[in-house]
């Protein structure tokens, strides 16, 4: 494998087992030349605590990262393992919380060129709130990239890296002096909208046009699809229908809703606040293979000897692609050494919009020295 050491100074893949992680942590802080830890595991075999603790509390450099349903090493996911990589330059580390009120990044002098990693519990009620708050402390002119940590089937377990120990309900933010470009995209398409939420709490929807939201979504989907869609077959179904927040000049918002209640309001990943109008979408493996493809054209800029290539996926894409999934991530990476996630949500923002929390979205960013 060959990564740009400019930005890394060593990268390690820990196949299985949380002693080769410690061990890993221990050395990778025991050098002088790495300035910052950037950790990624894969759900299976997780680091847990307390042992997990104990040796990134006694770490003396920085150390920031996540636990998700997959990870990226080498450009081909893994379902289990950890991926460390030694950062040349000191990244700046906070954690922000629900009773912050304010970000507290450290006030040095900004660089010509910054990129933030940001890393969220995805179960967290206040995960929007968190980027909410870390854009207006710090707006456009930064470029940010990661994506909802956690797994599929556990929505309490800790799931974020810290100087502190593994932490959850919060959401990590490392700032590093570094040039990149970002590229978003998704590949879903319109069949129907846009509608008025006109009620809605957090991540709950329970009206659209003013009717409940799971009469709306059903019978659009079914009169544009042909698909017969009840509460029973509800996920599976929607896993191909999600929800579309249009912004000016950028990607669709995508909101995955994969819950009905009995009132017949749709539980999304993601907020999706009332005001706002939405689309109904869908996709097929050609569009999002596409949109794949996209992406990396929008952040490849530079020579890929002297940068980093990270890809973060949502994992609901590796779930509906199936084995055609293969073909995305090739078109994510181009046959280069990517190294990212798949993740519950993305975060992304290119510089010059809103930084948002995506679902069923490919963000794709290179990473160079400044």
């Amino acid at each position: 494998m060959q990564y740009a050491t400019i930005i890394i100074m060593h990268i390690e893949y820990c196949a299985t087992g949380e002693e080769p992680f410690r061990s890993t942590l221990a050395e990778f802080d025991a050098d002088p030349d790495i300035e910052g830890i950037f950790a990624l595991s894969a759900a299976n075999d997780a680091p847990a605590p307390p042992a997990i603790d104990e040796t990134l509390a006694d770490l003396s450099t920085p150390v920031f990262g996540g636990i998700f349903p997959e990870i990226i090493f080498a450009g081909d996911t893994k379902e289990r393992g950890v991926v460390v990589l030694g950062l040349h330059v000191a990244p700046d580390v906070t954690t922000i919380t629900p009773n912050d009120d304010t970000i507290d990044l450290e006030s040095s002098q900004r660089a010509a060129d910054e990129t933030m990693f940001v890393f969220v519990d995805a179960y967290a009620e206040q995960s929007e709130t968190f980027i909410d708050k870390l854009f207006n402390a710090y707006g456009v002119g930064y470029n940010y990239l990661g994506g909802g940590a956690g797994t599929l089937d556990d929505d309490r377990q800790l799931c974020l890296f810290t100087n502190e120990g593994l932490t959850h309900d919060a959401a990590v933010v490392a700032r590093i002096p570094a040039k990149s470009t970002i590229g978003v995209r998704h590949g879903w398409t319109e069949i129907g909208g846009p509608f008025e939420i006109t009620a809605a709490d957090g991540r709950t929807v329970h009206a659209i046009d003013r009717q409940p939201a799971y009469e709306v979504y059903s019978e659009i989907v079914e009169r544009e699809t042909g698909k017969y869609i009840d509460r029973e077959n509800f996920f599976e179904i929607a896993k191909s229908h999600p929800f579309g927040i249009s912004r000016l000049g950028g990607e669709q918002i995508v909101r995955d809703p994969f819950d009905v209640a009995a009132d017949g309001s749709l539980t999304c990943f993601g907020d999706l606040p009332e005001g706002e109008f939405v689309h109904i979408l869908e996709g097929n493996a050609e569009t999002l293979i596409n949109a794949a493809d996209s992406a990396y054209d929008a952040a490849a800029e530079r020579d890929p000897a002297d940068t980093v290539l990270f890809t973060f996926d949502c994992i609901s894409r590796a779930q509906y692609l199936d084995d055609t999934f293969s073909q995305e991530l090739a078109a994510l990476s181009n046959n280069r050494d990517a190294v990212g996630a798949l993740t519950i949500g993305e975060v992304a923002n290119d510089g010059s919009g809103h930084l948002d929390y995506y679902n069923k979205t490919a963000v794709v960013g290179e990473i160079a020295d400044i």
